[in-house]
């Protein structure tokens, strides 16, 4: 197993993984042999609040937990929000990309398309 800790060193080395941000919550890529691993530790956020989309090789990651009540004549205000963006390298098999959410790590597994063997074509003669 591979592990890459994505930071700004990584980012002229590994550019076809590229990572887009707007927050400094951690995060880690693992790459395996038939896969990669995305885990973002986001305390405090429920499915309901998370947000993931694929859209030309980029996966989103949003996150909007903002809850606020009004009680004895004070506000309070929790404001949590997580937004990530990376570009997914073309080995990437974008419709099988799965995730789950446990114990404020959200975990996304990227599976890699199986290699496939070259392959003759017959040429037709008209």
């Amino acid at each position: 197993m591979n592990m890459v800790l994505r930071d700004h060193f990584f980012d002229s080395f590994f550019n076809n993984f590229g990572v887009y941000e707007r927050d400094t919550s951690h995060y880690e890529v693992v790459e395996n042999e038939g896969s990669f691993d995305i885990h973002v530790e986001l305390p405090g956020i429920k499915k309901g609040h998370l947000s993931l989309k694929v859209h030309e090789n980029h996966l989103s990651i949003k996150a909007d937990n903002t809850v606020e009540s009004d009680s004895n004549e004070k506000l309070t205000r929790l404001n949590k929000r997580y937004e990530k963006t990376f570009k997914l390298p073309v080995s990437v098999d974008q419709d099988k990309i799965s995730s789950t959410l446990e114990d404020g790590i959200l975990s996304v597994k990227l599976p890699k398309y199986k290699e496939q063997k070259p392959k003759n074509i017959d040429i037709q003669v008209k």
